[in-house]
């Protein structure tokens, strides 16, 4: 063979064209149509670097792969090419041919035809990967081409030669990847651009706690049923054929037309980072234009997608520096979605912070998102950037991101996307108003209040008592994620717990299976299970657990509510609870005595004044505290403050209710949040606590003394007795008092009083207040 026979010979076996008619070999029946003058259509499929694929994951797999193929092949073909009839399909190696032909119908034209390849090679592309996701989890997809065989002369006289040249055209399409489809699509997108026929939807950003709408993201949509429907397709082919800044100056001039339509909210306006330097983007332009609507720039927010890397972010901030100094405001899209998001949230310093949906898409069931998300909520607050959780779709996702304190939010669960703008969703509505009580109550527990074991709870499927165990085998292995199942009584109340791994280590053994899978659960269960209530504080509950015996340390918690099965409750679930209280608890609260600070403080008070609800405020100061502190040095008075602290935090432990908060405003003053019906007798119990203990802090002859040797304020001597606590109690009723201000001033006159009476008191606050 010489040397052009050679190379064409290895470049034949590269494309997997045959090197002659022979080996285009069909069907003699379709040569046989051919030579009678019937039109023949040919699609040939090459998986995509599957020699590769072979490489990586062995011959084993990628034979399974391959008998895959044949069945999807074989169950679909006819369906999917209807109205056509399969006449053969050849398989050889990861090359695949289907023929076909329709008696009654006319050929399809080139684009018909492109089409209908594209279609196979979409749908079959996705169900092999579904099939085969546990052979070769990368997926895979198919190289695709064409060929129409139309009865001529030469057709008629040599069928077998125009089978093989048809099998080339359509092996070089699919390596190529030209066709015509893409010659359409072109025609297409001109015509868009020429006839500015897109159109924009409106999905609403909200506030989590109260469910008021702030703004609105513009979503640019294509002609309905077409490639370009989907903005992916739409922005990515634009910027494909070099068309970003023309597709992007209709979508920005209809988008900015529809803020007559948002009643007073922001804009969120989509902005490719490539568009800053579109010589037609200008701030002064859309300022301009803003007026002439009736607006303001304060009012629009450019929206910077993360997903296209920002190659010069000096350059790029100057840009938006500029803008800026107009009015706008500026939002990093997909914060956390790879690429630069760190960098350019770091380095654009953006008023808001969109977090993409991938750490929001079931972030009720994985604590590392959670912990994720809590990072960017503290990097928000230390760099004034708001944050924004993108694609909230399930109530639990909401209660959630509500509980974690997240202010805004968006997503197909709280409103579709929709022209004219949408208004929230009536069922989200009223289940963020739900929340958000309760969200709060969560956030604030983790922040040095006790956090009942109820609160992380999960619903987990539960079993009769009487359940055959081969059923409950059943069921672990149809959910391998769950760890155990509860047990229980015809009356509902716990009888048991079952784990995973115990059940069928017993039914293991030599006899288990045989002895137990037709008999009641129960006689396999373990009946001393760990039961607690839904307000059990959580650390109550993990030293319970880790009390048990070797072999029970990690088996699941039940949690009961009056008795009747609440939930369940796993170690990991609870050891992330008490990791979550302890971060939390860093982040906001006072260094010397662990408990909230001021901010958070504010924070509750402003939720109970506005919660429709009673509830009473105690203000804490210590008497004589800055005579003692003088005394006795810095030391021995932060061992005064944390005792003072630990004694507020008993007793409302013990009287009050997990939702209370015992706060530190700082120094020697403090506040408890509870509620009025027990509010007198946590009084009682701190004054009763602290007189006996804080004789404790003073040295033997000073404690027996019963005062201390100090000089006031004027450098006199003077005799100080030991620390007393003066208490002041304020009662709120829904409407009384208007803000956390208004509360110091009434605290601060009724500790005045106090401190004038001996020893330690509480006085509460009695003028009559109208309602």
């Amino acid at each position: 063979m010489s040397n052009l026979g050679a190379k064409l010979s290895r470049w034949a076996r590269k494309l997997h064209v045959p090197l002659n008619s022979k080996d285009a070999a069909t069907d003699p029946r379709i040569p046989e149509l051919l030579r009678e003058g019937r039109w023949i259509g040919m699609i040939y499929f090459d998986l995509v670097d599957f020699e590769l694929t072979e490489q990586i994951y062995g011959t084993l797999y990628c034979r399974q792969v391959l008998t895959a193929l044949d069945e999807l092949i074989n169950e679909r073909a006819e369906e999917l090419l209807a109205p056509h009839r399969v006449l053969e399909i050849s398989r050889r190696g990861d090359d695949l041919v289907v023929y076909f032909h329709a008696t009654h119908s006319p050929p399809p034209s080139g684009p018909e035809l492109s089409r209908t390849a594209e279609q196979l090679r979409e749908r079959l592309g996705t169900e092999l990967s579904a099939r085969c996701k546990h052979l070769i989890p990368t997926g895979l997809n198919f190289h695709v081409g064409f060929s129409l065989i139309e009865p001529d002369d030469d057709t008629r006289e040599n069928a077998e030669r125009a089978l093989y040249k048809a099998y080339k055209e359509a092996v070089l399409v699919a390596k190529n990847q030209v066709d015509a489809l893409e010659m359409e699509r072109r025609r297409d997108f001109t015509d868009l651009l020429l006839n500015e026929a897109i159109h924009m939807v409106y999905q609403p950003i909200l506030r989590m706690d109260s469910g008021r709408i702030i703004g609105y993201e513009a979503l640019c949509r294509g002609p309905e049923n077409s490639f370009f429907t989907s903005p992916l397709n739409l922005f990515g082919y634009a910027e494909k054929t070099n068309h970003l800044y023309a597709l992007d100056r209709i979508a920005r001039k209809k988008a900015l037309a529809g803020l007559i339509e948002l009643s007073g909210a922001m804009l969120f306006l989509n902005i490719n980072p490539k568009v800053v330097h579109d010589p037609t983007f200008r701030a002064d332009e859309i300022r301009d234009h803003l007026q002439e609507l009736g607006t303001t720039p304060d009012r629009v927010v450019f929206e910077i997608t993360e997903r296209t890397g920002i190659e010069d972010f000096r350059s790029f901030r100057q840009s938006l520096e500029y803008y800026r100094q107009h009015g706008f405001k500026v939002a990093v899209d997909d914060a956390g979605a790879g690429y630069s998001s760190l960098q350019a949230v770091a380095e654009l310093q953006p008023d808001f912070i969109k977090i993409d949906q991938s750490l929001i898409r079931d972030i009720d069931q994985n604590a590392t998102k959670r912990i994720l998300v809590e990072t960017f909520l503290t990097f928000g607050e230390k760099t004034g950037g708001r944050i924004i959780a993108e694609g909230i779709e399930t109530a639990d996702e909401l209660a959630t991101l509500q509980g974690l304190g997240v202010p805004f939010g968006q997503g197909f669960f709280l409103a579709l996307p929709a022209y004219p703008p949408p208004p929230v969703d009536v069922a989200a509505a009223r289940l963020m108003k739900e929340n958000d009580t309760q969200s709060v109550r969560d956030r604030n527990s983790r922040l040095g209040r006790i956090v009942p074991v109820g609160g992380i709870s999960q619903g987990v499927t539960t079993m009769n008592i009487h359940t055959v165990t081969k059923d409950v085998v059943d069921f672990f292995t149809g959910h391998p994620q769950v760890e155990g199942v509860a047990v229980l009584g015809d009356d509902h109340r716990p009888a048991g717990l079952i784990m995973r791994d115990k059940l069928f280590n017993q039914l293991g053994t030599q006899f288990g299976f045989a002895v137990y899978t037709e008999r009641p659960i129960y006689l396999v269960m373990d009946p001393q299970a760990l039961i607690v209530e839904n307000d059990t504080p959580v650390e109550v509950v993990s030293q319970l657990a880790m009390a048990r015996p070797d072999h029970k340390v990690y088996d699941s918690i039940i949690v009961t509510k009056n008795g009747i099965y609440h939930g369940l409750v796993s170690v990991r679930q609870l050891l992330d609870a008490i990791t979550g209280i302890q971060v939390e608890a860093a982040r906001f609260a006072n260094p010397l005595t662990g408990l909230p600070g001021n901010r958070l403080i504010e924070e509750e008070l402003l939720s109970r004044l506005g919660g429709g609800q009673p509830f009473s405020v105690i203000y804490t100061d210590l008497d004589h505290f800055k005579g003692f502190n003088d005394r006795y040095g810095f030391e021995r008075g932060d061992q005064a403050i944390k005792m003072t602290a630990s004694i507020l935090t008993e007793q409302v432990s013990r009287l009050g209710r997990p939702d209370d908060l015992v706060g530190h405003i700082g120094g020697d003053d403090f506040i408890v949040v509870t509620r009025p019906e027990v509010s007198e007798a946590i009084c009682r119990g701190i004054i009763e606590a602290f007189d006996e203990r804080v004789p404790e802090l003073y040295d033997p002859e000073d404690r027996e003394r019963g005062y201390i040797d100090s000089r006031d304020r004027q450098d006199r001597p003077v005799r100080l007795p030991l620390m007393t606590v003066s208490l002041a109690l304020i009662n709120c009723h829904p409407g009384h008092y208007q803000s956390p201000e208004e509360l110091s001033r009434i605290a601060a006159g009724l500790k005045k009083y106090a401190k004038s009476m001996e020893g330690s008191v509480f006085v509460k606050e009695r003028r009559h207040r109208p309602s």
